[in-house]
């Protein structure tokens, strides 16, 4: 019953996405190269960047970055029409985000907030003042954008427009940098135990809707995080024996986005506490590592950071030396375990309470194989349960709490950074 309720909802999502200016694009996605752009799409505003790629420079920065291609790029900090923690902000001392300009960014905000009106209300008001104090540390830190199945729609059309979006309009509060992209598009729509059936059943839709993100990039710079929870949560999918077509669609999407000229590209890895080396190497392996610049891991996990660390380091050995990212944003605390790992998992995924805002952005990681620590999601995005608002959306007391207890530690044993 439950294999027949996913596979009819795949059916229903799958000719929902057949809208005008679609089809044409869920056609082609049934070959093996994605177009950069379709006539169906077309682009919403000017590019600047060149059709070639250099490799010694994917980003297209000014200065070249050397080995690591992220060096030197200045990642896209939203200001209070667009930010989580800035918006939240702009409530907090009575504007209305929404009506406030798309072009103001977070430095030009909280620069308002030291001066005028403002600046006076927050000096009247402590309890105001340290909230606010709290949010901007995480106002100030570059903001991942998510794009998902679920969002506008889950149509081609409609991720399409909403990438086009970021670049046309949001990315006008801090022009020339650089946004940072996640996708969600497998587990979010067949979950962690699909069958193999029900894997190509969405595969023309899945397509379609790589196809359409690739397009709204088209030539412009981008840093692309592959499909959370993408590898880490695939023992389910192992099990059912869809693996082979579930890594089939994520080469498919590596591909789609390493085909674009100025995008580097990573794929989710999974988590250091979950899967073994051994197995996450295999998968790596299987998908064409190599064809991409590396890997992410931690993504929806809060594990230390040396942890992660160290057992990415191994994976990205045993896959001959390709490269990783760690996601630090809420792990300052390291994560909350469960009593019952066998079956509750290993780490409170559910808003846990006590954690702590991780190590900032930042490609000074140390490490050779480490490209750079990043905030993969908006910390205080609530997970949806232990008693917090819906999934993804922001929650500002909970948010406060991990400002609170931000720290830069490494994991136990290391000193002690608070921020």
């Amino acid at each position: 019953m439950q294999r027949l309720q996913v596979l009819r909802r795949v059916a229903a999502v799958l000719a929902a996405a057949i809208c005008a200016g679609c089809a044409t694009l869920i056609a082609t996605a049934a070959g093996s190269a994605p177009p950069v752009a379709h006539a169906a799409f077309a682009q919403q505003c000017p590019e600047r960047y060149p059709a070639s790629r250099n490799p010694a420079n994917p980003l297209d920065l000014k200065t070249a970055p050397g080995a690591n291609p992220l060096n030197g790029a200045n990642f896209f900090v939203p200001g209070p029409n667009e930010g989580n923690a800035a918006s939240a902000i702009a409530s907090l001392v009575g504007l209305d985000p929404e009506a406030l300009s798309p072009s103001e960014s977070w430095a030009q905000f909280s620069q308002q907030l030291t001066q005028g009106s403002l600046h006076a209300k927050l000096a009247a008001d402590p309890s105001l003042a340290r909230e606010v104090a709290l949010l901007s540390k995480i106002a100030a830190v570059p903001q991942a954008q998510r794009i998902s199945s679920g969002a506008w729609g889950g149509t081609p059309d409609g991720i399409f427009k909403q990438t086009q979006k970021i670049f046309c309009r949001v990315l006008q509060a801090d022009p020339g940098t650089i946004p940072i992209f996640t996708t969600y598009f497998l587990h979010a729509t067949l979950g962690g135990d699909p069958t193999p059936a029900q894997v190509r059943a969405y595969m023309p839709l899945f397509k379609a809707r790589v196809n359409a993100m690739a397009a709204g990039i088209d030539r412009r710079p981008a840093v692309v995080l592959l499909e959370l929870d993408g590898i880490g949560s695939t023992r389910g999918v192992q099990k059912t024996g869809a693996l082979p077509e579930w890594e089939a669609a994520l080469r498919y999407e590596m591909d789609a986005m390493e085909r674009l000229p100025h995008t580097v590209v990573y794929v989710e890895g999974g988590y250091s506490d979950s899967n073994s080396v051994g197995y996450t190497a295999r998968v790596l392996k299987a998908i064409g590592i190599h064809h991409i610049r590396g890997f992410f891991t931690n993504d929806t996990h809060d594990n230390w950071t040396i942890n992660e660390d160290r057992w990415a380091t191994a994976v990205a050995r045993r896959v001959g030396g390709t490269h990783f990212i760690v996601n630090t944003a809420s792990n300052g605390r390291g994560p909350k375990l469960n009593p019952h790992p066998s079956t509750q998992g290993v780490e409170d995924l559910c808003n846990p309470p006590g954690r702590g805002l991780g190590i900032r952005d930042t490609t000074d990681t140390g490490l050779g194989y480490a490209d750079a620590y990043l905030w993969e999601h908006t910390p205080g995005n609530s997970s949806g349960c232990g008693g917090g608002p819906s999934g993804g959306t922001f929650w500002p007391q909970y948010a406060e709490g991990l400002a609170a207890r931000a720290n830069s530690r490494l994991g136990p044993g290391y000193p002690s950074k608070p921020y």
